[in-house]
């Protein structure tokens, strides 16, 4: 059985639009610290990219992994989209999870 491309009842819509659009916000509050933490820019005095990160970045991490686990979990609300969606969310979540036990044992 083949999975649909794109989510067919709307409450599958709602979760993979919403999963979707956390998922590119959360980013967007990602990306300077990312980009300090591999070293491709400096951190900014104060951190604040790490802060901006951790306490609305995270959490929209979050949201966005359970919409998008919602959305692919039951038989009638997966689809294709929503299934690609959560590999980049999981990507990003496992890197927080050891950044954070980077962070713990060095």
């Amino acid at each position: 059985m083949s999975l649909p491309k794109y989510p067919q009842t709307p409450v599958a819509q709602a979760l993979c639009i919403i999963g979707a659009i956390l998922l590119l916000l959360a980013l967007a509050m990602q990306s300077r610290m990312w980009l300090a933490v591999f070293g491709w820019q400096p951190v900014a005095p104060g951190g604040g990219e790490y802060m901006v990160a951790l306490f609305i970045g995270l959490p929209l991490l979050l949201l966005s992994t359970l919409m998008l686990v919602v959305a692919t979990a039951s038989r009638t609300r997966r689809c294709k989209i929503s299934a690609m969606l959560l590999v980049p969310a999981l990507t990003v979540l496992a890197g927080w999870v050891a950044l954070f036990l980077r962070s713990r044992f060095v």
